[in-house]
């Protein structure tokens, strides 16, 4: 499929990945009043479609996952099917995968700071244990394992959150792999050893296996990666762990001891919960005083990954933009029934035909034609008198006054409400304007990169309907980073912020 191409209710906009199981693009699902959501549209292929075991096992676990509601686990939003082709959409979390990530900081010679690696896997350690302890209605345990966690699974956002993507989608195709074909199947480099062993599996294996995912961000190396996929197993069961500190020498002696329990061959020998391996992440990010916050992550991942980050961006305001214009002409073709104006006209009709009949009665004291003779009053026939006549012409004339000033008013109404139309249209904002203020004052303000002066200031002819973020920056307090957005309806917004010092 091609950007702009429709599938189902959404919209293609860019092809993002491929792999052996589906296609991934980035598609955008449009509502009512220009309303329109990203979404990122996973398309099972075609030989995978239509193999009827492989789809019920798809959507059973997938209709799981559409229960995991987490900050740290990418939510699953829709499951149906188009034209044979099944499909599963996702939350589109903009961001780029852990082991992009990595890659991209050994390309500078640098090395994921620790810190930084401790927060990310805190994060999805603690969207695991709510997955694994997930209930259903009824209360009994759900039993979710993902059994596919890796680098490639992580995502770490432009706002700062790690996310763990393919939760259900995952166990579908190892499963069904493995059935079909008799063999394991995975990523061999990521298993436990009871996953190896075909034991039943349990949180352990998913621990296990993030902890994997922690010593090769840390270190930069890969820890189980051998030339054939036997050997690669033979090291994961019997080949001990080298230590992190041996490739890196700022590592912390308790950071390493929780990598190292992780990593116990024996399930009872790791930590026993994802939860229990978050408390053991935050506390040491605690004992270090290190404060890693989501805009650190933020930050760290826009100077990491900037031309990324503007072309989503760019992407998805345009397509904004056109969801908009459409609204707009759909808006103009409409020609609303208006049953008031109809009612008007009734009542226009009415007031004509009342005085058409009153001016056209013959009056019966009308005056004799010249040279006629006065007709003969019939017997018991009484004169008519004289102000008769005058009260018959004072009805008339007030009828044709009140038929005036009706059309008066119906003209001065009609002129009102166009000059209002106009009015409206003619003070519609094309920019706006924000007023920022900080305790301690003199804080350096940046919005989306671009320097304001300093606090307290005025800020005036900002872009309309653009998701902006304000940075106030003072030495030695923490930097503040707040999302903005002016409107036409809420264009001029004042922001008062108070700064923590570190």
């Amino acid at each position: 499929m091609e950007a702009g191409d429709r599938f189902g209710d959404y919209v293609i906009l860019k092809r993002l990945a491929a792999g052996g199981m589906a296609e991934v693009y980035l598609a955008r699902k449009s509502g009512l009043r220009g309303f329109t959501k990203p979404v990122a549209m996973k398309v099972i292929l075609p030989h995978l479609s239509s193999n009827e075991r492989f789809i019920k096992m798809f959507l059973a676990e997938a209709r799981l996952a559409v229960h995991l509601e987490h900050a740290h686990i990418a939510q699953t939003l829709d499951l149906g099917e188009v034209n044979g082709q099944y499909f599963i959409a996702m939350e589109f979390a903009h961001g780029v995968d852990l082991q992009r990530i990595s890659s991209q900081t050994r390309k500078s010679g640098r090395l994921l700071p620790l810190p930084y690696a401790a927060k990310i896997v805190s994060q999805i350690a603690e969207g695991l244990f709510y997955a694994h302890t997930k209930c259903d209605a009824a209360g009994q345990p759900l039993g979710i394992i993902h059994r596919d966690i890796s680098p490639h699974n992580i995502l770490l956002t432009f706002d700062g959150l790690a996310k763990l993507i393919d939760f259900g989608v995952a166990k579908a195709k190892v499963t069904f792999m493995e059935e079909e074909e008799g063999v394991l199947k995975g990523k061999f480099s990521y298993m436990s050893p009871e996953q190896i062993r075909g034991m039943p599996l349990d949180q352990r294996s998913d621990i296990f296996a993030l902890g994997i995912v922690l010593w090769e961000v840390c270190t930069g190396a890969h820890l189980y990666r051998e030339s054939s996929e036997l050997l690669t197993m033979e090291a994961i069961l019997r080949k001990p762990v080298p230590r992190p500190r041996e490739l890196r020498g700022d590592m912390p002696p308790d950071l390493e001891a929780i990598i190292l329990k992780t990593l116990a061959k024996r399930s009872v020998d790791r930590f026993q919960t994802a939860h229990d391996l978050h408390v053991a992440l935050e506390q040491y990010l605690s004992r270090s005083g290190w404060t890693v916050g989501t805009q650190h992550l933020s930050e760290f991942m826009k100077k990491l990954f900037p031309e990324e980050l503007a072309e989503i961006r760019d992407l998805l305001q345009s397509e904004r933009r056109r969801a908009e214009e459409e609204e707009r002409r759909q808006q103009q073709q409409f020609v609303p029934w208006e049953p008031y104006q109809e009612m008007e006209e009734e009542r226009r009709e009415q007031q004509q035909e009342q005085l058409r009949a009153a001016t056209s009665t013959p009056s019966p004291a009308a005056a004799a034609q010249p040279g006629s003779k006065p007709a003969r009053r019939q017997r018991g026939e009484q004169k008519t008198p004289a102000p008769l006549l005058s009260r018959l012409t004072l009805v008339v004339v007030v009828l044709l006054v009140a038929l005036a000033a009706a059309s008066v008013y119906i003209l001065l109404q009609s002129s009102s409400a166009n000059d209002a139309v106009v009015d409206s249209q003619a003070v519609r904002p094309t920019s706006g304007s924000l007023e920022v203020q900080s305790v301690p004052s003199g804080a350096r303000i940046t919005i989306n990169g671009s320097d304001h002066g300093v606090t307290p200031a005025r800020i005036e002819k900002l872009p309309l309907d653009l998701d902006m973020t304000l940075r106030l920056h003072k030495p030695g307090y923490e930097d503040l980073l707040m999302p903005v957005l002016l409107t036409a309806d809420n264009h001029q917004q004042v922001i008062r912020a108070r700064l923590n010092r570190r």
